[in-house]
């Protein structure tokens, strides 16, 4: 069960990092994709379905993220959530330009902390 929703998890991840970087690039180079629903609606439910694979994840392994030793989860939980809302920046069509360029690259890089905090399972700010 672990390794089919840790797969699983990991393939929702690499979708939503694809379908990000297609819409920014739909976005900048004025494709008709980038205005339809139908993406948004695909790219926000891989978000969903990341935070729901996470916590059954949690949930499998009895990880809590407020106990000690859980802290880098807390981390990596707060830093999902403003690598979306850098995603949101970044795919705004309301935003300046170069404000979405730097919200397109910061997006990456929370997502780089992220990983670093899943691979290495060790707290980085909120080390007490």
């Amino acid at each position: 069960m672990y390794s089919i929703l840790k797969h699983t998890h990991m393939t929702f991840i690499l979708l939503a990092i694809v379908m990000f970087i297609v819409r920014f690039y739909w976005l900048k180079s004025g494709h008709a994709n980038a205005q339809k629903a139908v993406f948004k609606k695909i790219h926000i439910h891989t978000n969903v379905a990341i935070i729901l694979l996470g916590l059954a994840l949690m949930g499998l392994l009895h990880f809590n993220p407020f106990a000690e030793g859980g802290y880098w989860l807390l981390e990596k939980m707060i830093a999902f959530v403003a690598y979306f809302s850098m995603v949101q920046v970044a795919l705004n069509t309301n935003t300046k330009t170069h404000i979405q360029w730097l919200a397109f690259i910061g997006a990456f890089g929370w997502l780089a902390y992220i990983a670093k905090l899943a691979f290495t399972k060790q707290a980085i700010l909120l080390v007490g």
